[in-house]
């Protein structure tokens, strides 16, 4: 059983439903998962987009689905569909009640892509290290976080590194004609809600400032259309493909903070990230949060190797001065480039669906 509520863990851990069935074609994968898992074989008994949720406002007023949601897991967990193995795929807040609850049915719990207990909520790791029975990290500094505790740890490798084409080979700036930027909002209805029209915004001054330049915005799958009509109108490019797709053809982008800076990162595009939501989680979060860096790419280097405009700094003017020093200055973009590439070296060339799956059939009798 795998629970995978948001689209980037279902994107990660379709690779490892993948491997379980290419190993074992009879075994039954089910639980939450989205498109990429149902590809794989998996068998989703509840809908994936009513999970995707993000922020405290925005999942209370969702409450009573989470709530049954967790009530009929449950029933199915403990009753002819009991699994073998539950795989935790992140999405802490609905997956640490369900590991809890696991573990008190006697059913073993690989959690894959840990809570980011060094950002904030420590005592999450200790929760994990007390109920989990393996914990799969997928960046090498986690490691030290949870091996404290009674649960084993391994750093399994980054999925990105194991999904994405290598990045570009050239690090020189390619010139401002023909230049190309990608607007990616988020992949969830909460960061297109926060994000778009700031983005859509600084790439309307950039496009003034420099007319060859090209301009695509991501739009994630399940999305109405009409919320892109402002970049429709502004003569941008909707690109509805694969996110990496986007970036492979790409010089700069502006992105939504989360898995999408990391992606684009490892793809090799400088960027600006971008966070905005609403004043009440984002209060919530300055609270709790003990790290002064967002960005994974930024966290992962251990120093701002691209810039950041967070909450109230996520305006279109300060987007669009970020994204125009990097395009007017070909040092700086170069510079950027040569950061970039020195990440999927940190993070290795393990196959994370394959040590994934190494783990979970080591739970298995036969």
């Amino acid at each position: 059983m795998f629970i995978a509520g948001e689209p980037s863990g279902d994107a990660h851990a379709a690779a490892v439903v993948a491997a379980v069935k290419e190993r074992r074609p009879s075994a039954d994968v089910w639980g939450v998962g989205g498109p990429n898992m149902r590809s794989a074989g998996f068998d989703s008994v509840l809908p994936f987009a009513e999970f995707n949720r993000m922020g405290y406002l925005e999942v209370l007023s969702r409450l009573p689905f989470f709530l049954g949601a967790k009530k009929k897991l449950l029933k199915m967990m403990s009753g002819a569909r009991r699994p073998d193995v539950l795989v935790c795929v992140d999405y802490s807040g609905f997956n640490m009640p369900m590991m809890k609850e696991a573990r008190e049915m006697g059913i073993p719990v690989v959690w894959y892509i840990a809570p980011m207990v060094w950002a904030w909520k420590r005592k999450r790791a200790a929760a994990l290290g007390a109920s989990a029975s393996h914990i799969a990290v997928i960046f090498p500094f986690e490691t030290r976080y949870f091996s404290p505790y009674a649960a084993p740890v391994t750093f399994v490798g980054n999925p990105l590194t194991e999904s994405l084409p290598q990045a570009r080979a050239s690090k020189k700036f390619p010139g401002v004609d023909g230049f190309r930027v990608a607007i990616a909002p988020g992949s969830r209805p909460q960061e297109i809600t926060h994000m778009l029209n700031a983005m859509i915004d600084a790439a309307c001054m950039l496009k003034t400032k420099f007319p060859t330049i090209k301009i695509a915005v991501s739009r994630f799958h399940g999305f109405n259309e009409s919320l892109f009509n402002r970049a429709k109108d502004a003569g941008f490019e909707i690109f509805g493909g694969p996110l990496s797709a986007l970036m492979q053809r790409s010089d700069l982008a502006i992105v939504t903070s989360g898995t999408a800076t990391l992606e684009t990162a490892l793809m090799g595009v400088p960027m600006v990230i971008a966070y905005r939501t609403s004043r009440i989680s984002y209060a919530v979060y300055k609270k709790f949060v003990t790290i002064d860096r967002i960005g994974l790419p930024n966290i992962i280097a251990g120093k701002p190797i691209v810039p950041e405009c967070v909450q109230g700094d996520a305006t279109p003017k300060k987007l669009y001065c970020e994204a125009e020093r990097l395009i007017s200055m070909p040092q700086r973009w170069e510079e950027t480039a040569m950061n970039l590439s020195a990440l999927r070296a940190q993070l290795g060339e393990k196959k994370p669906s394959k040590e994934l799956a190494d783990i979970i059939f080591s739970f298995l009798s036969t």
